[in-house]
């Protein structure tokens, strides 16, 4: 469930209501509204009274969402979530279970591979008579991966130490192979950039199908590459005999293994559709964008996740419309223009206690009380109503002595809450270092403009610890993924990053992990000598008295480790700066603001 996330700003607005569109089920003449903070998924903290729901602590995440349960062709599924051991489980009921080999990490998100002799051991012949196939996972790439490598391997080794039939996927560059024989008979299945990498430091799903002749590469649901070139099948590698099936090793004894994290492993003896694999690779997200949908189009108060009955919407105890027959929105899609197979039946009830006009008194009446007009006194505050208590909650910073009154009004109803989205100690860094690590560079973004909550999540989190941590900018390079640059007299420890305490996403989602970003000093700049070409370069293209009005942006670019000058002035005008400035300043042509768009140039940063 996702919802924009106000409440780290210093005061919190007036609650307003806001009206979804027509309700079918209401009475003709009705508008049913809803609480601006209604719509949000969040930690499980108590009960709903009618629907006596058991409700289990958690925090919602999309880094590693919980993932569909698409179980038709499941041939083997690791969900690599063991604490210790030498069995990977198959759950899929099939009695695959895999054999852990070399030394193994379980004290984390999925099993670690430690790139010297870890690796799991699938029984042997897994493909022995599949005409089809999809390979299925979520991976963390160590930054400090070399290559070549694979990912998995599913085929044999010859006497010579060399694969001799194999179907497997490697991140550098990111493929997809299958031969009957050696590497010089691969038949490929990867981008049209043959260079695009699998970004490190951060989890990504992969997913391979194959059906007759056609093979395509998925990220994060995404398909990345296809080819209708596939003419051999799984199963006639090795004539179905394969005994070298691995996870994390190579099927060539020169190669390296895997380092890095794996988890939910799965193989299917078919092709799953672009739908259900953006399902799997997405988890639930995708449902819980649709079960927000579904409770604003109808007016509900809020919908939540409950553990043991799954997605419940919550409507006011007023509400006339038919909560058991829930109306789609029509012509309805998700941030990425994608219209719903299918919406969710989540269960619905009323709530015992508020109508949207009472909700709409207490927020009104904490508001008043916690920061009345005219008040100097800047009181943190947050407040909403939680459907999974069915209670107004009200997160604010305030003393008891403002508080008690509106406990004491409205006891069963409000719950007084420490504020904690609190900003990041302003000793952690400067106001100007912000500035400049903010504006001066532009946001952190995959080059590829991968489009999907995993991977927007992720880079939002790169952002935020490059930010909470003084550096100069934060980029994706192409050949290792996530780059954190810092000032050259940075005194911090570069190599172990503070996470910005309380952070959330825009949509107030709390992170399961964080990347492990790449981080480097830069060669060039201290934060003062940035700034300084900065106001050189704002002296000279609009010096004082010159009435010609030249267009001019400055920012510094961590990927070429240059103060980039974006400007229609005549090089007349720029010559000066590249003269004072020599190999620090790079000139541009104006263009219109955009997201992060490297110039393809890798820093050296060495």
């Amino acid at each position: 469930m996702r919802r924009k996330n106000t409440a780290g700003a210093a005061s919190a607005a007036a609650p307003a209501t806001t009206a979804p569109r027509p309700n079918p089920a209401a009475p003709a003449g009705s508008r049913p509204r809803r609480t601006d903070a209604g719509l949000r998924r969040r930690a499980s903290v108590g009960a709903v009274a009618a629907l006596t729901l058991a409700l289990a602590a958690g925090a919602m995440t999309t880094a590693a969402p919980a993932q569909a349960e698409i179980t038709s062709g499941l041939l083997l599924r690791y969900k690599l979530d063991e604490t210790s051991g030498t069995v990977a489980h198959d759950s899929s009921g099939n009695n695959h279970d895999g054999t852990v080999n070399g030394a193994v990490d379980w004290d984390g998100e999925g099993m670690a591979f430690n790139g010297s002799n870890t690796y799991v051991k699938v029984p042997n012949n897994i493909m022995a008579g599949l005409s089809a196939i999809t390979v299925d996972f979520d991976v963390w790439i160590d930054p400090a991966m070399a290559k070549p490598y694979f990912l998995y391997g599913f085929g044999n080794t010859g006497g010579d130490g060399k694969g001799n039939g194999y179907l497997f996927s490697t991140g550098n560059a990111f493929r997809t192979a299958i031969t009957t024989a050696d590497w010089h008979t691969e038949q490929n299945t990867r981008p049209t950039d043959t260079s695009y990498q699998l970004a490190r430091g951060m989890w990504k799903h992969v997913t391979y199908t194959q059906a007759g002749n056609t093979g395509i590469l998925y990220e994060n649901g995404v398909e990345k590459a296809r080819s209708t070139n596939v003419s051999i099948a799984p199963g006639a590698v090795g004539g179905g005999t394969t005994t070298a099936d691995y996870i994390g090793r190579s099927l060539y004894a020169n190669d390296l293994y895997f380092k890095g994290r794996m988890r939910d492993f799965r193989v299917y003896n078919r092709a799953l559709s672009a739908s259900e694999t953006r399902a799997v690779a997405t988890g639930t997200e995708g449902q819980w964008e649709q079960l927000q949908a579904l409770a604003s189009y109808n007016g509900a108060l809020a919908a939540f996740d409950d553990p043991n009955v799954g997605p419940v919407v919550i409507f006011p105890s007023d509400y006339t419309g038919d909560i058991d027959d829930l109306q789609a929105p029509p012509e309805w899609t998700d941030e990425f223009g994608q219209a719903p197979d299918s919406w969710p039946q989540p269960t619905t009830a009323k709530s015992p206690l508020f109508t949207v006009a009472q909700i709409t008194d207490i927020q009104n009446a904490v508001n008043a009380q916690v920061q009345p007009p005219g008040d100097d006194t800047a009181y943190q505050l947050n407040v909403f109503y939680d459907g999974e208590r069915d209670r107004v909650v009200a997160q604010t910073n305030a003393p008891t002595s403002v508080t008690d009154p509106l406990a004491t009004q409205y006891a069963g109803k409000l719950v007084i809450e420490a504020y904690t989205l609190d900003s990041p100690p302003p000793a952690r860094c400067a106001a100007a270092e912000r500035t400049v690590g903010t504006v001066l560079s532009t946001a952190a973004g995959p080059a590829d403009d991968v489009a999907d909550p995993a991977t927007k999540l992720q880079w939002q989190q790169v952002q935020a610890l490059a930010d909470y941590n003084c550096a100069l900018a934060a980029f994706n390079d192409p050949n290792i993924g996530p780059v954190i640059v810092f000032p050259s007299d940075y005194t911090g420890d570069t190599d172990d990053l503070a996470k910005p305490p309380g952070w959330t996403s825009e949509y107030g989602e709390v992170p399961a992990d964080w990347p492990t970003p790449t981080t480097a000093k830069s060669p060039h700049f201290t934060l003062a000598q940035i700034t300084e070409v900065q106001d050189a370069a704002l002296r000279q293209v609009t010096a004082d008295g010159d009435t010609t009005a030249y267009r001019v942006a400055v920012r510094y670019d961590g990927m070429s480790d240059r103060v980039v000058v974006e400007t229609d002035a005549p090089s007349s005008v720029t010559d000066p700066l590249l003269a004072a400035y020599p190999d620090q300043v790079k000139i541009t042509a104006v263009t219109d603001p955009t997201p992060a768009d490297p110039d393809g140039s890798s820093a050296d940063l060495t």
